[in-house]
C-alpha cells in the first residue's frame, strides 16, 4: 500500500465497502500500517510484525514509507476483490 498524502488512503475507500471481510496472516516486510477494526480495536504494524487481522476492518499506511507485507492467509480473497 501506498503513503495516503495529503489524506488518508484506506482499503475501504478503494473497494466501495465499509470494511475488508477477509482474514488476513501474514509478516511486515517494510513501513508502518493500522487496521482498524470494526469493534473499534486499533492494531498497528510495522517491519517485523507477525500479524492476524480478522474480517471487518479497514486499513491504511502510516507515515511516508510505502507499507510490504507477505500474506500467508487471505491474499488470494484480498485481491479477488481489487
Amino acid at each position: 500500500m501506498s503513503p495516503a498524502g495529503s489524506g488518508r488512503n484506506t482499503w475501504a475507500g478503494h473497494s466501495g465497502k465499509k470494511s475488508c471481510d477477509v482474514s488476513h496472516v501474514g509478516m511486515v516486510i517494510s513501513g508502518r500500517a493500522t487496521a482498524a477494526m470494526d469493534d473499534s480495536r486499533i492494531i498497528e504494524m510495522s517491519a517485523g510484525d507477525i500479524f492476524y487481522i480478522e474480517p471487518g476492518h479497514d486499513s491504511w499506511v502510516i507515515g511516508d514509507e510505502p507499507y510490504v507485507s507477505v500474506h500467508m492467509m487471505g491474499a488470494a480473497d484480498y485481491a479477488a476483490h481489487k
